[in-house]
């Protein structure tokens, strides 16, 4: 409408303007080589329209033919376009339907249609040869797309996945680390990189890449610290042998992430003992029986204390002053009690932990107690027959497998990260 108006004014100007100009005519005189022409202007107002009118058709014709030609061009284009996305749809129908040869059939048309602009055709090259099992060329494939920016994340992911699958996980952390700066928020792609750093042991990567997750709200806090500690305790771990100072930072790190977690106060108080500083291997001992007096934790304890030779019955009462009536703190009693051939004292502390179904540990204190305070064999060989039947108190379980194992591991015994938990199986 807009242009309409504005042709109708100009039309309209020029109508007024020649109107006005053949309404009053003059003469023109030219003298040339002593010869006076004199003519009309009419006729030169004349021949100045017709030749606009030449010039405006021949422009008319022009862009006219052009439009025409540029029409011609972009429907054959478009015509293309939609012969390939056809070629496409099939080739992805065909791959759901695990019907392989029409898909590679797809494949060849399709790549007649998207030469300007592979990244469709790359996509399904990259299914069919995946089902194909043609690796080189699956490979070729990713490498090319991986110098697009339209399909750079879907090759990086390609080529992470593809190392994983052989086992080069040095290169399949390498790409998936470009993969995450890319796009951090793909589904999986943090789990499957830390899963790379424990099976590769890069720990301090773990650290950095759980960071970046955080920041980029790809996990919780909770997961953050509960990651970052497992990079310091193996950090700790590593650096124990060597520089045990070092190893002491990592692991009161992995300790402020997570607090009271079994196998961390282990191997700190394994640290604080291979410096042999019993006063503060004594007074941790204390602390971490005081924060938590679970049955782990005693059977963690019990070992360090044995093998420090520190296992006096003062020692025992200042450990289980502050939760003495607890059931883990009689246990750890009668344990030193039946060590020291404190018959009494073991014998009066387990008495109210028999019940109808003893625990093996039960059972074992008994056996030891009967044997050593009145040499009664026989006793001491029921209770021990006894303990057969009993169940086990804890054990690591993977969460995904279910797989049992005795100690914990950042990597469980069947290839999961971070997924044991501790289960008591008396009940």
């Amino acid at each position: 409408m807009y242009r309409i108006i504005i042709f109708t004014i100009q039309i309209l100007i020029l109508l007024i303007f020649f109107t006005f100009v053949f309404s009053y005519p003059f003469s023109i005189s030219l003298d040339i080589a002593n010869l006076k022409y004199t003519f009309s202007s009419n006729i030169l107002f004349g021949i100045l329209i017709f030749f606009l009118l030449i010039v405006y058709i021949s422009n008319y014709i022009f862009f006219r033919s052009r439009l025409s030609v540029n029409k011609f061009f972009l429907n054959n284009k478009y015509n293309k376009i939609q012969k390939g996305y056809q070629h496409f749809m099939e080739g992805m129908i065909s791959i759901a339907n695990k019907d392989h040869l029409n898909a590679s059939k797809s494949l060849k048309r399709m790549s007649n249609y998207f030469k300007e602009e592979p990244s469709l055709s790359l996509l399904l090259k990259s299914e069919v040869y995946k089902i194909e099992k043609r690796l080189p060329e699956l490979i070729n494939v990713y490498e090319t797309m991986i110098k697009s920016h339209k399909t750079e994340s879907l090759g990086y992911r390609g080529l992470m996945e593809q190392n994983l699958n052989n086992g080069d996980y040095h290169h399949a952390f390498l790409y998936g680390e470009k993969l995450f700066n890319i796009n951090p928020n793909i589904e999986k792609l943090y789990e499957t990189l830390i899963y790379i750093c424990a099976k590769t042991k890069n720990w301090n990567q773990l650290i950095l890449i759980s960071d970046k997750a955080y920041k980029r709200r790809i996990i919780s806090k909770e997961d953050l610290h509960e990651n970052k500690s497992i990079g310091y305790f193996e950090i700790s771990q590593i650096k124990f042998e060597s520089d045990p100072k070092e190893a002491s930072k990592n692991i009161t790190k992995a300790l402020e992430y997570k607090k009271n977690f079994p196998p961390y106060i282990e191997l700190h108080l394994k640290i604080i003992s291979s410096t042999n500083n019993l006063s503060l291997l004594k007074r941790m001992i204390k602390k971490y029986w005081a924060q938590s007096p679970t049955n782990i934790i005693r059977t963690i304890i019990t070992k360090i204390i044995l093998e420090n030779n520190i296992g006096n019955l003062s020692f025992i009462n200042q450990i289980i002053n502050n939760n003495r009536n607890d059931e883990e703190s009689k246990k750890m009693l009668i344990f030193f009690a039946i060590k020291n051939q404190e018959w009494g004292i073991a014998r009066s502390k387990i008495l109210g932990l028999i019940g109808s179904k003893p625990s093996r540990e039960i059972c074992l204190f008994m056996a030891d107690i009967e044997l050593g305070e009145n040499n009664d064999k026989q006793k001491s060989d029921s209770w021990i027959l006894r303990s057969e039947g009993a169940i086990e108190h804890n054990i690591w379980t993977c969460k995904i497998s279910n797989q049992s194992q005795e100690n914990w591991n950042s990597l469980s015994e069947s290839g999961f990260f971070n997924s044991l938990i501790l289960t008591d199986q008396s009940k």
